[in-house]
């Protein structure tokens, strides 16, 4: 990791010495002009409902204006996200087919997880998404796809635990959306823009409208809309990964790319009824290769493949998976948005919001097959599943085995594969506020109604693949039935309907001003519901599964904060809520807060906060979520993740299974106490430096159990693994010994459980300089980091917490599912503005991750080696794989990333704004992830993208 400290290093000192020279050219701006002070108002900021002149309060908030967004070159909510470096691993991005996150942008502050980061827009919360997804963090998705960048005035980041204000989700803490409002004429923008290769091209209009002054008129209505589309990019097209790599590593944008095609290949049964096959090259192998000569291949060293396996020195016709893997799928999205105000009197005004958004999402994929060797799976609405094996009897038409069964892989080339999930939301708000007498108050409805369509390609009816073994017909005619595959559609619904009133005040008189009040309650039900295809449910459908919910609740909640100046010079904020979830007892939180300003130029502020997170509507309603696990090592018959031991073979060492993930009734909420002291220190009036350190701590995490844990503690969850029964296929170990209950693995069954905990810390750094330069004009910059001093995780209650800083946190410490945690995150931002121009530029730093094995659960390895690549101790089990993978990249990690934008803003031709943006201008490439996770794209996309340097040309126009 010491390479990575060095990088981080230069960042810093080349930061500090940016602002070093702002400082010096700001001494000698202020003798130039001196600027007129700032008229001050009270303000209300996302983390507390009192309302405050300063805004820099107790808590650490961070905002992004219009002019920060303008000038990010962000395209979308989800790519404007990451500029922060306050968030981290843990959300879903949305550029390739996401699994159980398909369609839908998420966010995840502090890397804990989608479901501990709470969204609002315009103060009030969004729905989930229709989702059921069981991955670690991830069980509540908002999604930020549903928020049109353009219509945005600010974004507020609340980043310090605020359960105690806004309840659930908010253990993390609130991303606000905040879109324009009490605008007044017509404005339209268009956007365009592509990478350097002509690849990544999007476009997008935007129109805003504004009629009335809310100030003059006493009315106004704001109305934006906005559409965008991108195109699909293929792997196979991208050139701003680590393609090399890629292709020597993973065997993949090579001539081989997957022996499954529709030529067949049969393997040999070991012994009548085994359901176990050879799998050596010889004659216990056929395969056709009627293909055409140009998709011909014979195995080799070249292409990964062992000596040992069936593929070595046999030709084959190859089957192009290249064709269908995506670093970016095609989209349309389309936006409506409108708010109201309206004056009924002095004392009492109306709003109103409605808004509509539509995403279109489609992702190629490869043709279904079907692979004997081990079971597949066609699942009902309910139980873990009928296994299905396509093993030909003795006499079917194309068993090439006079005596013997044939497993046979097969590919169904003329059906078409690939998924398109369409997202709408509709969203209704209005309500009430002003004030009477000393209070300001305000009163709401919302309803707010997410539905997904997923519709699936490709897919195998069970009726008609049957007909290969039940009615001996061949592979060809099955090909040709009718009715061999149908679009599938599965339809998930979510809504929340919620009431709201809240008031404010201020009394007494306290050295330091009145003490200020805020108190309020709210209603909420909400719904989900998932319902899958016809087809699907009775278990008519090979290899796709079922997610069935269906469930409401009632939430109520009342909330109270109170701000006291103690002194001048110091103030305290204390806050608490209580919050009744159906079968849960009632739950409080509290959260205090204190400020002490030292003088004009310095403050220090610290917060302490509980907070509490209930179990998702998926994990405590009726129904289930199955799942297929893809690439698993079988810890007992392959227990070094390489070499299967006698009486296994090489699918045991990646295997595909299916899992049952069932809900629990008995879950507990999450919990979680946070803590955070920090300084704000203003050497001269325009320079702004920030430190914030934050503690996090949660316990009882929800989630599913994971299987890489059951796998590897077999015996600590008795009753979850279901193998093949039959004593012929158990293995033998290393001394001949046959090992019990060791047969092949079918299935998983898998509940929502209170999992251990997690522990996050680290410091936050934002530095500001503001110089007025004069006739030059003027340099505002900006340095924002997150430096992660620990995250531990521990998997279950009792074990160790180990600090994953700096690695891939599931594999540093082998029982947790912790994705990647870079130490350090920075952004360097500076602009430059003159009369009617502006230029803009910014480095932004992600640090690497090490790929290293320490420890697993309570073991601590006697020496810590790599998950991938070879030469690891003969203790080691369940590898990663990729055999020269150290000899390409002996550090062992993914490396750290750089990259650097460039703008341009010119405003000298009446009433048109023209923008010029460069993104990652020095064409830095995505670095090169060799985890299965990301075969299909070589890079964690998380953290990394394969845009390259990507330029976009902005225009709009106000109508006058």
């Amino acid at each position: 990791m010491f390479y990575q400290e060095k990088k981080c290093a230069f960042a810093v000192k080349l930061a500090l010495a940016v602002l070093s020279g702002g400082v010096l050219a700001n001494a000698q701006a202020q003798d130039v002009q001196s600027v007129p002070a700032e008229k001050v108002q009270k303000v209300e900021v996302t983390g507390s409902h009192i309302k405050r002149i300063d805004k820099e309060g107790t808590s650490p908030i961070q905002t992004l204006t219009s002019k920060d967004i303008s000038q990010s070159g962000a395209t979308t909510v989800a790519e404007l996200l990451r500029t922060i470096p306050a968030l981290g691993s843990g959300g879903a991005f949305d550029a390739v087919d996401g699994g159980f996150s398909r369609g839908v942008a998420t966010a995840s502050l502090r890397g804990l997880g989608s479901s501990s980061t709470l969204i609002l827009l315009n103060g009030r919360r969004m729905t989930p998404s229709a989702y059921a997804n069981p991955n670690q963090g991830q069980s509540t998705l908002y999604d930020i796809n549903s928020i049109p960048l353009s219509m945005l005035e600010r974004v507020e980041i609340f980043k310090d635990g605020a359960s105690a204000v806004y309840g659930s989700d908010a253990i993390a803490g609130v991303i606000n959306f905040i879109t324009k409002s009490d605008y007044q004429g017509f404005q339209v923008d268009a956007t365009m823009g592509a990478n350097d290769d002509r690849q990544f091209k999007k476009k997008s209009a935007s129109a805003s409208a504004g009629f009335g002054s809310y100030a003059q008129d006493g009315y106004n209505i704001t109305f934006s809309a906005e559409v965008s589309k991108r195109d699909r990019v293929a792997v196979k097209d991208a050139k701003d990964v680590e393609k090399d790599l890629y292709s020597v590593l993973n065997s993949r944008l090579s001539p081989y790319s997957s022996f499954a095609s529709n030529q067949p290949f049969f393997y040999r049964e070991r012994s009548p009824g085994s359901n176990t096959f050879f799998s050596a090259n010889d004659a216990n192998v056929v395969n056709r290769v009627n293909c055409d000569p140009s998709r011909l291949v014979t195995g080799g060293a070249q292409y990964n493949i062992a000596t040992t396996s069936a593929l070595y020195g046999r030709q084959f016709c190859n089957y192009n998976l290249n064709d269908y893997a995506e670093v970016q799928g095609a989209a349309q999205d389309v936006s409506l948005m409108s708010r109201g105000m309206y004056q009924i009197n002095d004392t009492m005004s109306a709003f109103a919001e409605l808004a509509y958004s539509k995403t279109d999402r489609n992702y190629t994929g490869p043709s279904r097959t079907i692979d004997g060797r081990t079971p597949s799976t066609a699942f009902a609405l309910s139980g873990a599943g009928t296994p299905f094996q396509a093993v030909l009897p003795v006499g079917h038409p194309d068993n090439p085995f006079p005596k013997d069964r044939a497993a046979v892989v097969y590919r169904f080339e003329d059906i078409p594969g690939g998924t398109t999930t369409t997202n709408e939301a509709l969203r209704f708000a209005a309500g009430l506020k002003g004030s009477f007498k000393s209070w300001d108050w305000e009163t709401g409805v919302l309803w707010n109604r997410s539905e997904r369509t997923d519709i699936s390609n490709g897919f195998l009816l069970v009726p008609e693949i049957q007909k290969l073994i039940s009615q001996n017909m061949s592979l060809a005619d099955v090909a040709k039935q009718p009715n061999l595959s149908r679009q599938l559609k599965s339809v998930g619904v979510a809504e929340i309907a919620q009431a709201d009133f809240k008031a404010s005040t201020e009394f007494g008189n306290l050295p330091g001003g009145a003490i200020g009040m805020a108190s309020g309650v709210e209603f909420r039900q909400e719904k989900m519901t998932l319902t899958p295809d016809n087809l699907t449910s009775s278990g008519q459908v090979l290899g796709l599964a079922n997610q069935f919910i269906q469930g409401q609740r009632n939430v109520t909640s009342a909330f109270v904060e109170v701000r006291t100046p103690f002194l001048k010079n110091f103030e305290m904020d204390f806050a608490g809520r209580i919050d009744k979830y159906p079968s849960f007892k009632t739950n409080f939180v509290p959260k205090v807060g204190a400020k002490w300003t030292v003088n004009d130029s310095l403050a220090f502020r610290s917060t302490y906060a509980q907070g509490f997170r209930a179990p998702a509507l998926v994990q405590v309603t009726a129904g289930g979520t199955q799942t297929f696990l893809n690439g698993l090592v079988d810890p007992i018959r392959c227990p070094d993740g390489k070499t299967p031991l006698t009486g296994a073979d090489s699918t045991d060492c990646s295997r595909s299974i299916s899992t049952l993930i069932r809900q629990n009734a008995n879950l507990k909420p999450e919990t979680s106490r946070s803590f955070s002291l920090g300084m704000v220190l203003s050497p001269t009036r325009d320079f702004d430096i920030l430190v914030d350190y934050y503690n996090i701590r949660k316990e009882d995490e929800v989630a599913a159990l994971s299987s890489t844990l059951i796998l590897n503690n077999q015996d600590a969850y008795p009753g979850t693994v279901i193998r093949d029964t039959n004593p012929v296929n158990f293995v033998k170990d290393k001394n001949g010994n046959v090992v019990p209950n060791s047969g092949p693995l079918i299935s998983l069954l898998r509940n929502y459980i209170n999992q251990g905990s997690t522990v996050v810390s680290g410091v936050d750094v934002e530095m500001a300089m503001r110089n007025n330069l004069g006739d030059s004009g003027k340099l505002d910059t900006r340095l924002r980091t997150s430096y992660t001093i620990e995250y531990r995780r521990a998997e279950k209650p009792g074990d160790p917490e180990t600090n994953l800083v700096g690695t891939r946190g599931g594999i540093s410490n082998f029982s947790t599912s912790v994705g990647d945690i870079p130490r350090l995150r920075a952004s360097l931002s500076s602009s430059w503005t003159k009369e009617a121009h502006t230029v803009n530029g910014a480095i932004n730093f992600v640090g690497g991750v090490s790929l290293m094995r320490y420890t697993n659960a309570a073991e601590t390895y006697p020496v810590a080696y790599c998950h991938y690549g070879s030469g690891q101790p003969a203790t080691a089990t369940s590898l990663g794989g990729v055999a020269k993978y150290l000899t390409y990249v002996p550090e062992c990690a993914v490396a750290s990333w750089t990259t650097v934008d460039l703008g341009y803003t010119y405003k000298g031709f009446k009433n048109v704004t023209l923008g010029v943006r460069v993104l990652n201008a020095l064409d830095s490439k995505a670095p090169y992830d060799p985890s299965s996770s990301y075969t299909t794209t070589g890079y964690n996309d998380s953290l990394h993208n394969a845009y390259g340097r990507a330029f976009s040309l902005n225009l709009g126009y106000v109508f006058k």
